[in-house]
């Protein structure tokens, strides 16, 4: 830590995390996930999709798969002990769907194999559910050239054979062709038009590429984390994907690459400003309606949730939010404001979980 009381990136921030770690006993992970959870809720998120963590080094049973020691790391047989102790307690206050993330090196790709053989899909229920296998199925080129894996074609047409949804971290177009391609040779033996599967992020994905994902009926996870560091160019093209068709729905990435603040998203895919105020994204801007469905009813998509989640409907689950200003109201928030709008009642299975007048 320096004298502004500030840890750098990189090792500084992983030696801090992973000392804090050390000492966290049970109970601080329950209250520290409770308070992600009021976090959520004060902010007007009633449903977050988790994809899972990269595999810490000396973890036992992971069977030769990749690892790495980040901020985004953690023990996958761990690391929802607290969700589910909250869950058992009646003490969840937002929806959780996980995907179960794989890096698997094996060419039999024993770890993702097990999971799918060994839990049901769907499992769960309104509050905390099992989803899909994400972000990633195998070992990724993170740091490098985006070159296919060897066993990512084997990693895929098992998913695709067991049905299950799936959601492939994305940041170049070279990843965005490698996914598609892999994408349409698994599609040729085992069709994923209702499978939902998709690509995440897609920073600059080209509209050749778009569209070969839409005519396989893949979708794209618009995550806008450039609004904290983004420079001229560097999308995503939101426009451009609405304009397609495709499936798309709208998330933030948080919270170690970007915030969970779904406002400051929401006003970056309107404006296509980043945090410094400066235009990075221009002639890619949606409307106030489009980015507010992308972040709600469209996101029902990827869980095989539409009919269940995203909109105020007769037999929809009772999730609302009451805003502190008007968002579709340009004279009372314009677009600046936007960043500023926050929950005032967050209520999420027909429970009030969030009331700023308490």
């Amino acid at each position: 830590m320096n004298d502004t009381g500030t840890i750098a990136a990189n090792a500084p921030s992983v030696a801090a995390l992973n000392a804090l770690r050390s000492i966290q006993t049970f109970e601080d992970k329950l209250r520290g996930t409770a308070d992600a959870m009021a976090y959520a809720a004060s902010v007007g998120i009633t449903t977050s999709a988790d994809m899972g963590a990269f595999l810490p080094p000396g973890l036992a049973d992971i069977q030769d798969s990749f690892t790495f020691d980040g901020l985004a790391t953690a023990d996958p047989f761990r690391m929802y002990d607290a969700f589910m102790a909250l869950h058992r307690e009646n003490k969840m206050t937002m929806r959780l769907r996980i995907f179960f993330l794989s890096m698997d090196t094996r060419p039999d790709v024993p770890m993702l194999k097990q999971r799918m053989h060994n839990i049901f899909q769907d499992l769960g229920d309104g509050m905390l559910k099992v989803s899909g296998i994400g972000e990633f199925a195998t070992q990724w080129p993170l740091f490098g050239p985006a070159t296919m894996p060897a066993n990512y074609e084997t990693a895929l047409q098992l998913i695709a054979k067991e049905g299950w949804a799936f959601q492939q971290h994305s940041l170049s177009p070279a990843e965005d062709q490698l996914t598609a391609s892999t994408f349409e040779k698994v599609n040729a033996v085992t069709p994923i038009q209702d499978l939902r599967w998709s690509i995440a992020h897609a920073p600059r994905i080209d509209q050749a590429t778009l569209n070969r994902f839409k005519a396989m009926g893949a979708g794209i996870a618009i995550h806008p984390f450039e609004y904290l560091a983004g420079t001229a160019g560097s999308g995503p093209p939101v426009r451009m994907i609405l304009d397609s068709g495709i499936h798309a729905g709208a998330g933030s990435d948080s919270a170690q690459i970007s915030t969970l603040d779904p406002w400051l998203m929401i006003y970056y895919m309107v404006t296509g400003k980043n945090a410094a105020g400066v235009l990075i994204n221009d002639k890619q801007q949606i409307t106030r309606a489009e980015a507010l469905r992308l972040y709600t009813a469209d996101n029902g998509w990827f869980l095989r949730e539409e009919n269940q989640l995203g909109s105020i409907e007769v037999g929809k689950l009772g999730d609302l939010v009451a805003l502190s200003d008007d968002y579709f109201d340009t004279a009372k928030v314009p677009d600046e404001a936007i960043k500023k709008l926050k929950s005032v009642l967050t209520v999420v299975d027909g429970k009030v979980v969030y009331n700023e007048l308490r």
